[in-house]
């Protein structure tokens, strides 16, 4: 008997990647504007530009090619913006493009997830849909190593 692993790959990816937002949500409210602007290794990046960076990602490769959103994007602004949105915003255009993963992923069949992925990337959807959540793990991971060194910037611990 065949077992259909498409709900179970689907809630995987989802599941992985909301617990990951969180991750972030809760590395972030600790800092003030300023430690979460701070690249404290220069050249480097701040926590903020990674979130804007992660939340460009998301919307590109899921929301506008695989969700046909119309999102179009700006890649090195995503680094280098320096009109910073408030954190409450930052925060919340992350949890949109989060959002966008669950729905456009949620509506995948086996069959879309086995086909290969659009505009040009080699591999199937579910590769890029895996290297996207990697993608975010990987940053998150940095996100906590530059919010310790922006804290002791500031003359505070975590």
């Amino acid at each position: 008997m065949a077992t259909d692993l498409g709900p179970l790959v689907r809630t995987a990816l989802i599941e992985e990647l909301e617990q990951l937002r969180n991750a972030v949500h809760e590395l972030a409210e600790p800092l003030s504007e300023r430690e979460l602007w701070r690249k404290p290794v220069e050249p480097g990046n701040s926590v903020g530009h990674l979130i804007l960076h992660l939340t460009g990602n998301l919307n590109h490769y899921v929301g506008a090619q695989l969700g046909g959103t119309g999102y179009v994007r700006d890649r090195e602004r995503e680094f280098t913006q320096e009109q910073h949105p408030a954190k409450p915003v930052l925060l919340a255009s992350l949890d949109a493009a989060v959002a966008t993963f669950h729905r456009v992923v949620e509506g995948l069949s086996a069959e879309q997830l086995a086909a290969p992925y659009p505009h040009g990337a080699s591999g199937s959807v579910l590769k890029t849909l895996v290297h996207t959540v990697a993608h975010f793990a990987l940053h998150r991971g940095q996100m906590s190593y530059l919010a310790r060194l922006a804290k002791q910037a500031d003359g505070a611990h975590l």
